[in-house]
């Protein structure tokens, strides 16, 4: 019986993010970063994986510092990362975002500025297009929802941009050897960048230079006060600047057929922590405000198929309610990133408390190694297994 193994981790890396999911063929990565980036943080990253690993595809959920900051020590760890999806961003906001990172010394304004030049020419970058639930409800609407193979991406490249663009909720896909799927959804949260405006006017920064001109910063926050005040409205607002989050469903597709799953289980460094979850789908949500999104919505077709669902924004109070779980099995894995000793008192504990009360596992994933948090899902490859016998009969 030929099988088919995925190791779903999420890596004990702090108040950031680290996922990656190493599956028998390819592997992809959701967000890379810490804040702080500590040599714990640099050394863990450096770790996941060795020089002669690829990284199939990375997938970025947005760009605020600890999401992405030790993506340049995983690029040189490894030999190459082929494919980048990420959310593609209105000029004004990436401006702003290339604005505030500069004056907050946070070192990504490459990233921010040209993905294409960060990560080299060898590497394809995919643009997620943002999409509220109605716009994305009326560009479905009696159509099925296209397979995309992300090996063959590149034809999808605009001859006068140069840029593949592709919009929220398309279903990937790396090859056709097992049914398993990638969808992403880039939501749009404008009130994060209202609040945001709000708190910069008020502190009479002008917002509209922000907006329309990258190197505005070099001149409104050229003293340590201005760069004082900056930092404590990032506090005020929880860090939370990005109008854009791309969450990421990855599991089985709906085609799926549930008899060629073999064994799903979960293991952390707990001793007496060890128990089965028979649905073997995760979604990942990076910083996504769940008072604006349904994920029963959005991920409607792969409810049944979910077993772990990342809690946004390192289980702040700001970006949750219970209601977003709606539909969802009750036992589901819900792992928290955060640092032990971070200054926005995440995770919440009225979060950790609803989940708890729902039946949902909360798991809070923080800097100490005895906190990761590893899946294995293990498949009867049957496609692999009939090719096999088709060839030995020659």
């Amino acid at each position: 019986m030929m099988t088919y193994h995925i190791q779903r981790t999420f890596h004990p890396i702090g108040q950031g993010a680290f996922y990656s999911e190493r599956h028998d063929d390819f592997n992809i990565v959701y967000d890379c970063g810490a804040r702080p980036l500590s040599p714990y943080a640099k050394s863990l990253v450096q770790s996941v994986f060795t020089a002669s690993d690829k990284i199939d595809v990375l997938f970025i959920s947005h760009f605020d510092y600890d999401h992405v900051s030790a993506i340049s020590l995983l690029m040189r760890k490894v030999k190459k990362i082929k494919k980048v999806v990420l959310p593609l961003l209105h000029d004004e906001h990436k401006n702003l975002l290339i604005n505030i990172n500069r004056a907050m010394s946070q070192n990504i304004i490459k990233l921010l500025k040209d993905p294409q030049s960060f990560f080299g020419e060898d590497t394809d970058i995919v643009y997620v297009k943002p999409a509220s639930p109605q716009e994305e409800n009326d560009d479905n609407e009696g159509e099925e929802k296209r397979l995309l193979d992300l090996k063959e991406i590149r034809h999808m490249q605009d001859p006068l941009s140069g840029k593949i663009e592709i919009k929220s909720g398309s279903k990937l896909r790396l090859g056709a050897e097992l049914s398993w799927v990638f969808v992403p959804y880039n939501f749009c949260n404008k009130k994060r960048s209202i609040q945001l405006e709000s708190e910069l006017e008020s502190e009479g920064f002008c917002v509209t230079q922000l907006k329309n001109d990258p190197i505005y910063s070099l001149k409104a926050f050229s003293t340590p006060a201005s760069r004082r005040v900056l930092r404590e409205i990032y506090t005020r607002v929880d860090g939370n600047v990005n109008e854009n989050s791309l969450l990421l469903y990855s599991g089985p597709d709906t085609s799926f057929n549930k008899d060629e799953l073999l064994h799903c289980y979960v293991e952390i460094g707990w001793p007496d922590f060890w128990f089965h979850r028979t649905n073997s789908g995760c979604i990942y949500t990076g910083d996504a405000d769940l008072n604006k999104i349904s994920l029963n919505t959005e991920y409607s077709e792969y409810i049944e198929s979910v077993g772990v669902i990342q809690v946004p924004h390192h289980g702040s109070r700001h970006n949750f309610t219970i209601e977003a779980f709606e539909g969802f099995w009750p036992h589901i894995v819900c792992p928290v990133s955060c640092g032990e000793q971070n200054q926005y008192g995440h995770p919440a504990s009225e979060v950790i408390n609803q989940l708890a009360l729902r039946l949902f596992t909360p798991l809070i994933v923080t800097e100490q190694p005895e906190t990761e948090f590893i899946q294995h899902i293990f498949f009867i490859n049957k496609r692999a297994e009939s090719l096999q016998k088709t060839v030995g009969k020659f």
